[in-house]
């Protein structure tokens, strides 16, 4: 019996050092891409933005579908950036999504096109990312 504790003890430590040597390799991420770090990724918009939807009836599905989402509030500094929108469903599921180019102007507003139109009625929730 005490051999067995022994060998659960040991495979243990082992297990515990491969995930410590794993995590090791992960430090010092430098670019701006997503990675496992706890180095602090700066915002081009530090105070939120917020968004609106425009519907259009589709007849083919006999349903309203969200046919783009308008963004308002985005800071000059993310000028050149891509602004991205994912729209989800109750269960955070993806259902509609669309991305455009922020032009480098002194609008703060920017419309994306949803590359699939989405059921209005199924969409719960809307997920922003601006992006280098």
């Amino acid at each position: 019996m005490k051999k067995r504790v022994v060998i659960a003890i040991l495979a243990g430590f082992v297990v515990f050092l491969g995930v410590f040597a794993m995590a090791a390799t992960l430090g010092g991420i430098t670019s701006s891409a997503v990675g496992a770090d706890n180095t602090v990724v700066a915002a081009c918009d530090s105070d939120g933005v917020s968004v609106s939807y425009a519907t259009a009836w589709d007849p083919g599905d006999d349903r309203y579908e969200i046919t783009s989402v308008t963004v308002s509030g985005v800071s000059d500094t993310c000028d050149g950036q891509t602004l991205s929108v994912s729209l989800t469903d109750s269960s955070d599921t993806q259902i509609g999504s669309g991305s455009t180019a922020i032009p480098s102007s002194t609008a703060t507003s920017h419309t994306v096109t949803m590359s699939t139109a989405p059921s209005a009625e199924a969409t719960e929730g809307v997920h922003v990312l601006i992006s280098s």
